[in-house]
């Protein structure tokens, strides 16, 4: 048996880990993360500020080994991918079965993504971190982030054969998602 591969796409934030990993407990399908490959995030502030101002080329994104591991997983059987770019890089548009955005505006997706990081700095040493990484975010979100943002979404958006409101809790979600994937694959077109 292989594939089909469901890309879950949206913005930084807007749920799609929590997602993957509740369909995974659904269906028993593995999940693969982009964030567990990508270099992009490592790249200096000069370097991604002349990445977006030159049109956020997307195949500039080393992935890595995650291509291979896709069709591997894929090979034998279905497989999510939680993704920020979909079809969009062109190492994955051909990979993907079905994609799903997860429709979060961009200020949720953000809140979301202060708190997660948030919660991974409390406990440990890593407020002063935190407070580094929160600081350097916000003063590059206005003229950098959100214009990433806005790219992406009318790139990666426009390859997504399903839309889902991400606002809701993630249990809404996902059995929001779950549904559309069953009537896709009982149609047969994913």
């Amino acid at each position: 048996m292989s594939g089909p591969v469901v890309a879950l796409c949206g913005l930084p934030g807007s749920g799609k880990t929590s997602l993957a990993l509740a369909l995974a407990r659904r269906f028993g399908w593995p999940a693969l993360h982009y964030d567990d490959y990508e270099t992009a995030t490592a790249w200096p502030v000069a370097d991604l500020r002349r990445w977006v101002d030159a049109g956020c080329d997307y195949a500039r994104i080393g992935l890595g080994a995650l291509p291979g591991d896709l069709a591997r997983a894929a090979s034998r059987g279905p497989v999510l991918l939680d993704t920020l770019l979909g079809r969009a890089h062109p190492a994955m548009a051909g990979a993907i079965d079905l994609a799903i955005w997860i429709d979060t505006p961009a200020d949720v997706a953000l809140a979301r993504k202060v708190a997660g990081a948030a919660a991974r700095a409390r406990g440990e040493s890593g407020e002063a971190a935190f407070a580094a990484w929160l600081e350097s975010w916000l003063s590059l979100y206005d003229d950098v982030i959100a214009a990433a943002y806005r790219i992406q979404e009318e790139r990666v958006r426009s390859g997504c054969e399903i839309a889902i409101d991400g606002r809701p809790a993630a249990g809404a979600v996902a059995s929001a998602a779950a549904a559309a994937i069953e009537a896709r694959l009982k149609a047969g077109r994913g």
